[in-house]
């Protein structure tokens, strides 16, 4: 073997899937642990968690999903559709929704060994490898295995595939490599070409509905007719023409995603940073991304931008040198390649248009996020940088094959690197506390977002000291975000200092009087403080500002419930059951208001459904044992009793003692 690329696997008819088995293999080795991760505070609540519209594949639910923006965030109906599906089979255990995210990782490194095995191909009709003395029909499938393997376990990817909230990422990708798939069947077709070209418009429809950065998929189609020479075959203007329908479908998209993002706060606006502040954001970001490529190190889930003194302050001086970096990480490949011949330059440049054009839709010149960068934006356009590289390895490796060992055994231990990069990375995204105390380790005393979710997982979990240190730390950092200070409210609200919790309440409405969570909040307060005049005023006000909001009804629900206003209380637990009809607690809670109302079999149909729900609530046996004895159903009740203290409820011995009375009573 020596001196030669291994061929035995390669030349094998089921060759091609051997390898692709390989791939999936590695990559769902590398992603394993994912599976017993959770889910994160960081807007997987938005789309999972509080979603009520998964939670049912009601007409009214579908009407949300396909046709409104129903996270607050932009318009990507398949995303939303598929977390629904997840719902449906497995409710809200995160295991379903990782697995589902690795599976289509996978799928979507098949389809760029295929996509490359395709570009091989048709770039061998073209003349690329008219020096390799029929080399190339037997290295082919190593070439596309090396790329789409590298691609595969890349630890960059790693926020794509592991954060639940960006299935939109491995989603889009899908659709736009096969639609990438589809278009070369076009280049190559002899006849019905245009019905590749529907298949090519279909895909990009599909992967623009699960998230709108597949508008610059056209330009990725021009890098492939420049890499195929198709402007030596057909005119520019015909390759111009077959590709308006995807520019204005783009444009059309881009305009809503930008409106969406804009009212959503997702979009940046300008204040803050000049606009040519943030074109050196964007040029520092082109080249940090290709050099991350190759040294994927200093990974974080969150970059801030640089921190300046004062908001007319200078930046560091290396954001000033990365316009000439960035054009220096173009210019010197153009032209090395330029030397080379024609062959080489065209799949420079065809990996250079591929990875701008990808990349300049999340680039910091508009702003699409508070983050200077973020690893989940190379998902894609990477292909335009591991594709050019691992053929211009495969040409060095074959013009010297003295080296062939030595470079197969180099380039085997750098993806060794990177599985073992990848593996760790997965590890990081285990919970809520171990995502922020990353990126706090990296950047301390930086990143608001970071003391603030970190603080809301502390609450969550009932660790009020540590979670008061986290929101304090983002107060002292002098944040304008109004959600600090309403999560410092329901805090201290928990701590029963209700008067500095109203303070911190007040401080983030005047941040944000239209802000629904905090009037949320800070009507649970009130509710805990008895005053549930004030509580219902402020849930009504959260009501009209964010009208769909599952835990805004349980909360009014168990309000009213506790103001004894029993009607109100039994219509929001109608309301909220109606979008999660699997939480058995909003039966049981309309079953009490029921009972205390005195309709006793209505509240026994709702505590028998919550027993259905929940077979083991030893609360809701009593309850129910109670209900029979208000029917005077000895029997039952002392049936239920004993079900309930078996069940470890703590059942009043008198109240065993009275119905065996009772019982005997009536024999």
């Amino acid at each position: 073997m020596k001196g030669k690329f291994p061929k035995t696997i390669s030349q094998q008819p089921l060759g091609n899937y051997l390898l692709l088995l390989g791939i999936a293999v590695l990559t769902f080795v590398c992603y394993h642990y994912s599976l017993e991760n959770q889910f994160t505070n960081w807007d997987d609540q938005r789309f999972i968690t509080e979603n009520i519209f998964i939670k049912s594949f009601s007409a009214a639910n579908l009407k949300m999903i396909l046709f409104h923006d129903v996270t607050g965030d932009y318009y990507n109906p398949l995303t939303i559709l598929s977390y629904a599906i997840n719902y449906h089979f497995a409710g809200l255990e995160p295991r379903s929704y990782y697995l589902t995210d690795i599976v289509l990782h996978i799928l979507n490194c098949m389809l760029m060994f295929f996509l490359v095995l395709a570009l091989l191909k048709a770039m061998a009709r073209k003349g690329y490898f008219a020096t390799d003395n029929g080399q190339f029909a037997v290295h082919k499938k190593w070439i596309a295995f090396f790329c789409t393997l590298a691609y595969a376990i890349h630890p960059m990817h790693v926020e794509s595939v592991s954060w639940i909230a960006e299935r939109k990422d491995v989603l889009y990708a899908f659709f736009y490599f096969l639609g990438m798939i589809a278009y070369l069947r076009f280049t190559e077709a002899q006849t019905k070409k245009y019905v590749w070209l529907v298949c090519v418009f279909i895909c990009f429809l599909l992967s623009l509905l699960s998230k709108p950065m597949a508008i610059v998929f056209p330009f990725s189609l021009l890098a492939i007719d420049i890499l195929l020479k198709r402007d030596k075959t057909s005119s520019i203007r015909n390759i111009i023409f077959e590709k308006l329908p995807f520019i204005a479908i783009g444009i059309l998209s881009a305009g809503a995603t930008y409106i969406s993002t804009k009212s959503s706060g997702a979009v940046q606006e300008h204040q803050i940073f000049t606009f040519f502040q943030r074109f050196l954001f964007a040029s520092y970001g082109f080249y940090i991304y290709i050099l991350k490529a190759f040294i994927p190190v200093f990974q974080s889930s969150y970059y801030p931008y640089p921190q300046l003194p004062t908001p007319g302050s200078s930046l560091p001086f290396l954001f000033y040198v990365s316009p000439l970096i960035a054009l220096l990480v173009v210019a010197i490949p153009l032209y090395l390649s330029y030397r080379a011949g024609e062959n080489s330059f065209r799949i420079v440049l065809f990996g250079l248009i591929f990875y701008f054009f990808n990349m300049i839709i999340v680039s910091q010149i508009i702003g699409a996020g508070p983050n200077i960068m973020a690893d989940r934006y190379s998902y894609v356009c990477y292909f335009g940088i591991f594709f050019p590289l691992t053929y211009f390895i495969y040409r060095g490796l074959t013009k010297r094959k003295s080296l062939l060992i030595y470079g197969l055994s180099g380039i085997s231990l750098y993806l060794v690197l990177f599985s073992f990069l990848c593996y760790e990375r997965t590890l990081v995204w285990h919970n809520s506390e171990t995502l922020w105390t990353d990126v706090i380790r990296q950047y301390p005393h930086q990143v608001i977002k970071a003391y603030n979710n970190l603080g809301n997982y502390y609450f969550a979990n009932r660790d009020l000291d540590k979670a008061y240190e986290n929101y304090k730390e983002a107060i002292d950092l002098k944040t304008a975000d109004p959600q600090v200070y309403c999560n410092m409210g329901s805090l201290l609200g928990a701590k029963q200092q209700y008067k500095l919790s109203l303070a911190y309440y007040g401080a983030a409405l005047k941040l944000d009087s239209n802000d629904a969570l905090t009037y949320l909040d800070r009507a649970i307060t009130y509710s805990a403080m008895g005053n549930y005049d004030l509580a219902i005023k402020d849930y009504r006000t959260s009501s009209r500002i964010n009208p769909n909001s599952e835990i805004l009804y349980r909360n009014i629900a168990y309000t009213y419930l506790n103001a004894h206003q029993f009607d109100s209380a039994i219509n929001y637990y109608t309301r909220v059951i109606q979008i999660n009809p699997a939480n058995p607690g909003y039966f049981h809670y309309r079953g009490v208001a029921e009972f205390d109302k005195g309709s006793i079999k209505t509240a026994m149909d709702d505590f028998r459904q919550n027993l259905v729900i929940a077979p083991h609530d030893s609360e809701c046996m009593f309850y129910l044992s109670i209900a029979y004895n208000r029917l005077s159903d000895f029997n039952n009740a002392y049936k239920y009793a004993e079900m309930a203290e078996h069940a470890q409820y703590s059942v009043p011995a008198d109240y065993i003692r009275l119905l065996k009375a009772q019982i005997g009573a009536g024999e």
